[in-house]
């Protein structure tokens, strides 16, 4: 009987299937043979077999030209096709000739995953050089796994918005520029750990793009020469940038965005002990961390994690090269093993002078031991004194070096409306997280006349 619902409705019907489940319905009759293929959702997956008789690469690559064979002929059009393939090794030119067909759908939504490192630093193509534009595309994502990409200026996806490409490798930079300039209305851009081993630099021109994710691991490029590797983006519109790198790659900000709303930086050193210790390595690391500091001028919130901005012994002063931060309203310092000294965190803050909300951690190891009297030698930031809002402490310990910079907060904080201080999870280091307590309240009560909240770790 449901055989005689119309196809409209038992399509429906079938939308709210996995696609696999979706699948299995084509075996109920003649009727439902292909009614899966109408579907405008499509989700497959490989799962491991232990069976190495049983390949199941080759039925999914049976059920993609079935949906291709169907796509074609009907001038169907997908919304999101997912294709991914955990821990199942497929020959390369299969591949190459998949993703060319998925590409040739019209498809607006494809994401296509490869989890099998087995082609790594391999010439493999998976984007051919003859590959033709696709005008239907909006989202791309590909997790390539190691697959070398290689770009001709042929390729074009006129309509693509959002590109997400993980674990790929560029041959060479001409890939790269070939690449995105094939995407004129690109909005969105993730580089997610990618290859860049044959590569000097990155050039990222596009105007119409508005979120930027780039993230680096040591593995991603020649250690040796990686001082001599440079990002260049030339995105003025850009609204959002998040960097996870090493700080000695160069980030270069031509025509630096006038209204950027968010920015993540977070920097972290892989290189051996005694390169970190080397005054000129320092000052390079400083150098970098500035720069790209600089393009982000505009920026309305801001966070900085890890060693974007770590004290150095052999850096007197690098805030001098900052400019101005003159949108900054909010700036939180997320980081495990930052080491600002008191002196450094003032001047940082006397470049932020609209600053309304302020998150930072202490702890044992966040703020040096020594410069016990930078809070009187450095001018209070004008920030405290006249547009601070809202104040975060984290990891407090309750150390009296502590102490005396919540003393010093709200003393000079004369617009602060909340105060909030969460206690650090370490019992073994901490000196209030289980007892004491309200002596902790009790030196600050008077102070200020802003609300403080003291949180414990649950």
């Amino acid at each position: 009987m449901i055989s005689d619902v119309p196809d409209n409705i038992l399509i429906h019907i079938l939308s709210f299937l996995s696609t696999e489940n979706a699948i299995k319905t084509s075996i109920l009759s003649t009727k439902w043979r292909y009614l899966w293929t109408n579907l405008s959702v499509f989700d497959f997956q490989i799962f491991y077999y232990h069976d190495a008789n049983r390949n199941p690469s080759y039925s999914l690559l049976d059920v993609v030209t079935t949906l291709l064979h169907k796509s074609n002929d009907h001038l169907m059009e997908i919304k999101r096709l997912t294709i991914r393939i955990p821990r199942v090794t497929l020959d390369a030119h299969k591949i190459t000739s998949l993703v060319t067909s998925l590409l040739g759908l019209k498809v607006q939504d494809l994401q296509f995953t490869i989890d099998d490192l087995k082609y790594l630093n391999t010439s493999c193509c998976v984007l051919p050089r003859g590959f033709s534009a696709s005008y239907s595309l909006s989202k791309l994502t590909l997790n390539l796994g190691g697959y070398t990409l290689y770009i001709s200026n042929s390729i074009q996806f006129p309509s693509l918005k959002t590109l997400n490409l993980s674990y790929a490798i560029f041959a060479n930079d001409e890939s790269v520029e070939e690449f995105f300039s094939g995407c004129p209305l690109l909005e969105e851009l993730t580089l997610n750990y990618c290859y860049w081993w044959c590569i000097k630099q990155i050039t990222i021109a596009i105007s119409t793009l508005r979120i930027l994710t780039i993230r680096f691991n040591p593995d991603c490029l020649n250690c040796v020469d990686c001082d001599k590797f440079s990002v260049k983006i030339d995105a003025v519109n850009l609204l959002s940038l998040t960097c996870t790198s090493d700080p000695t790659i160069q980030f270069v900000i031509v025509n630096p965005p006038t209204s950027m709303l968010d920015a993540y930086i977070a920097f972290s050193i892989h290189f051996p002990f005694h390169y970190r210790t080397n005054s000129k390595y320092e000052e390079y690391v400083s150098h970098c961390a500035a720069v790209l500091l600089s393009g982000l001028a505009s920026v309305k919130s801001l966070t900085l994690s890890n060693d974007t901005f770590t004290e150095s012994p052999y850096v007197n002063d690098r805030f001098h090269l900052l400019p101005e931060f003159h949108n900054l309203t909010h700036l939180c310092l997320d980081s495990d093993i930052c080491s600002f000294s008191r002196t450094s965190f003032t001047k940082f803050l006397l470049k932020c002078p609209k600053l309304e909300v302020l998150v930072f951690p202490l702890g044992s190891g966040r703020l040096r031991h020594d410069d016990n009297h930078g809070w009187k030698s450095i001018p209070v930031p004008c920030c405290i004194k006249s547009s601070l809002k809202k104040l975060h402490i984290t990891n407090f310990d309750g150390y009296e070096r502590e102490i005396q910079i919540v003393v010093f907060f709200l003393e000079n904080a004369t617009v602060l409306k909340e105060f909030q201080i969460s206690l650090a999870c370490t019992p073994f280091y901490s000196q209030y997280n289980s007892k004491n307590l309200e002596d902790l309240k009790n030196r600050f009560v008077g102070m200020g006349s802003c609300d403080m909240i003291i949180r414990t770790c649950d």
